[in-house]
């Protein structure tokens, strides 16, 4: 046997696994300096993508390890891009530059010119396909989100860019100077502009909170919509924006605002204000360090959908969702379990079954969960979608089952 010729194959396959070729068909080549990436864009006269992440957010982890490794996404971005990772939650440098570029979703892939000024952004997980298009739109003058705002900035008022400008806006995440350029643009609008179906549905995008100047004028002259969009849609439109504002202001942080502005929506004298508040009631029971006491959160939420469920599914599954963050226990939010097969009894849409999968699991009814989660693919398969997702969560599943087995087996033993 020629021990020489055996030692000498793991060094070729070492040089292999590092030569340019290889890496370059494993995917995206990232740098993980922000700093050091635009001197290498200057350098090469190239754009920096960065990928801002953080090391909870399932989307994140997706385009790690599903997009970026890809040889056909390397291969564009390599060749068009310096690209950089940057982990937002890192208590360092990442933090302090997503407060820098104003990321306020994850992840949030970003173009930078090479010397650091916004080009393009957008926020969510993609498609291989999609992430690419992304890209060709970052390198496109014409058509990424910088072009944008300089024809914003320059005066174009017209409708189809109008339209165009905010929805890139919103795509990257830029809230606070979506909401501060569309207040201009509508409070420039003559009211019979104002009152057009299209300025309607522009405004239902945008989603401007109640209280605010343009939410204030819609809900003001609601009967300047009636011709336009019709009575019916504008009160369903008031209706669902107080209901889901509020809603989402029940955080520790927000509680004092949350009691001041349920007391101004309640002086309006809306009749569905009893109906929200006893919504409401339910997600009330969060003190202000953030804890939920789940049995008064089941309680309030049973009471709540035997008398107002059936109004909106929506209730039903936010309802739900939350339970399904607090419990992790066998049967520890079973009220969560009823709450669900009472809706699909009612309306089995295939989106509710990510929640029902969702709170089985939470409660430690594997087997069930792993049933619905049959259904789950079954639907993805036949309306041609991705089963990765819904793929990963079975075999969470089953390795936490394997390790509570293991833990139960040795507890037993002792």
């Amino acid at each position: 046997m020629d021990l020489n010729r055996i030692k000498a194959i793991p060094v070729i396959l070492l040089g292999m696994a590092c030569s340019p070729f290889m890496l370059h068909a494993q995917g995206i080549e990232f740098m993980h300096d922000l700093d050091a990436a635009l001197v290498k864009a200057k350098a090469e006269n190239k754009i920096v993508f960065i990928d801002f992440y953080t090391s909870w957010c399932g989307p994140c982890k997706t385009m790690s390890n599903e997009v970026f490794p890809l040889e056909k996404v390397g291969s564009f971005y390599n060749k068009q891009f310096i690209s950089c990772k940057v982990q937002c939650d890192d208590n360092g440098v990442g933090v302090e530059l997503g407060k820098k570029y104003q990321v306020n979703a994850y992840p949030t892939l970003m173009y930078l010119d090479k010397n650091g000024e916004l080009l393009h952004s957008a926020a969510g997980s993609s498609s291989a396909e999609q992430f690419i298009e992304l890209g060709k739109i970052a390198l496109n003058p014409d058509r990424n989100l910088f072009s944008l705002i300089k024809e914003w900035n320059a005066g174009n008022r017209q409708e189809e860019f109008v339209s165009k400008y905010f929805k890139a806006l919103k795509t990257a995440y830029r809230g606070e100077k979506l909401n501060n350029d569309f207040a201009i643009y509508f409070n420039d609008l003559t009211d019979k502009d104002k009152s057009k179906k299209s300025t309607f549905e522009l405004t239902q995008y945008v989603k401007p909170v109640p209280f605010s100047p343009v939410f204030t004028y819609i809900e003001e002259n609601r009967k300047k919509y009636d011709k336009s969009v019709g009575r019916a849609q504008i009160d369903k439109y008031i209706a669902d924006s107080y209901l889901w504002y509020l809603k989402n202001m029940i955080q520790p942080k927000n509680l004092k605002e949350y009691y001041s502005a349920k007391a101004r929506f309640k002086a309006k004298n809306y009749p569905f204000y009893e109906e929200f508040d006893m919504f409401y009631s339910a997600f009330e029971v969060m003190d202000s360090t953030g804890h939920i006491d789940v049995n008064e959160y089941m309680k309030r939420g049973d009471a709540f959908l035997k008398k107002y469920g059936k109004n909106n599914d929506s209730y039903t599954i936010a309802l739900t969702s939350l339970l399904g963050n607090c419990v992790g226990k066998a049967d520890e939010g079973v009220a969560g379990i009823k709450w669900m097969e009472d809706l699909l009894q009612r309306k089995r849409d295939p989106k509710y079954l990510d929640t029902y999968f969702y709170i089985l699991w939470r409660n430690f009814h594997f087997d069930q969960a792993l049933e619905i989660a049959k259904e789950i693919r079954a639907n993805a398969i036949s309306t041609n979608q991705s089963t990765k997702t819904i793929d990963s969560q079975v075999a969470m599943i089953q390795e936490y089952r394997e390790k509570l087995a293991k833990r139960a087996a040795e507890n037993k033993s002792k």
